[in-house]
């Protein structure tokens, strides 16, 4: 055999490896929002933590982002208990396969009378209705014994949206999610309350039931790259990294000037956080049913 037909033979093998491992592998697509839950992938994909069938999308909506899941656009996203338990109810099967991270408060503007979550009764607020940010606040609001019936809310799906009706005073009060926590304490609105301080936090990352039962090889490598990014976050000053993921992810630029939560490695909500969230929807009428804390709940192993 001459050397021009071994290196022929061996050009084709290769090509034929690259082909195989590259069907090994399908493409996991996941939504992020514009919060700190997302910052550890944003640190994870920067740094080569993904392998290249992961594709992030970002969104600033929790709608935009459930109308891709369901359009059967993600695999998976960053979401929370309500979304997981709505989702089964509407027979598209998902399940909470971690907890996240994040923060969420509610602001009102500079000066303003309303200094406490009972104090929003009659008054406007802005959020995005039937998601983790309405629970918060309605959890906020009982916390302080007042009634969240009696709240006027604006609905109001984009994030960054929120804060700008709030630095215009066209709106008494919004309820976001951390960085735009800090950012409307920076330029000095009220702080009226954060989940920090109810303990609150029904945060999670979903999978679709199809992308647990044909991706699971490839959502466990997605946790063990996540993993990594949250060690490299809790253990490096946050200005090597924040720069980068503040313009990728479009954030306030007082996000530099944050507290970061303490990144945990992959671990499952608490069995209480997903209970009392299906019982919020319960009591709205939002669910017709009650499930199991497995009917929800997904470790990839």
């Amino acid at each position: 055999m001459n050397y021009k037909k071994v290196c022929v033979l061996g050009l084709l093998f290769a090509m034929l490896l690259l082909t195989a491992c590259s069907k090994g592998k399908n493409t996991l697509t996941v939504g992020i929002m514009t919060d700190l839950d997302s910052i550890p992938f944003i640190v994870a994909k920067n740094l080569g933590y993904f392998e290249d069938n992961v594709k992030l999308e970002i969104y600033q909506s929790a709608m935009d982002r459930d109308s891709a899941l369901y359009s059967g656009n993600l695999d998976g996203s960053i979401s929370d208990v309500l979304a997981v338990c709505l989702a089964q109810e509407g027979d598209f099967p998902v399940y909470a396969t971690s907890k996240t991270y994040g923060r969420y408060g509610i602001a009102a503007g500079k000066n303003s009378e309303i200094t406490e979550a009972g104090m929003l009764e009659g008054k406007e607020i802005g959020l995005s209705l039937n998601t983790i940010i309405e629970y918060v606040t309605d959890s906020m609001v009982m916390a302080d014994g007042g009634d969240p019936a009696l709240l006027k809310k604006v609905s109001v799906p984009k994030i960054p949206s929120r804060l700008e009706l709030l630095q215009n005073n066209q709106i008494d009060a919004v309820a976001m999610p951390e960085p735009y926590v800090t950012a409307a304490a920076k330029e000095g609105q009220t702080i009226v309350n954060t989940s920090d301080e109810l303990g609150i936090n029904p945060g999670i990352m979903l999978f679709t039931k199809t992308a647990t039962e044909n991706k699971k090889s490839e959502i466990k490598a997605f946790y063990e790259a996540y993993d990594k990014a949250a060690e490299y976050i809790n253990s490096t000053d946050p200005a090597e990294f924040l720069p980068a993921v503040i313009k990728e992810l479009g954030l306030p630029d007082t996000t530099l000037d944050i507290k970061l939560p303490e990144y945990g490695k992959t671990a499952l909500p608490e069995e209480e956080q997903v209970i009392n969230a299906m019982k919020w929807l319960i009591d709205k009428g939002m669910l017709k049913q009650e499930y199991t804390y497995s009917d929800l709940v997904k470790e990839i192993k």
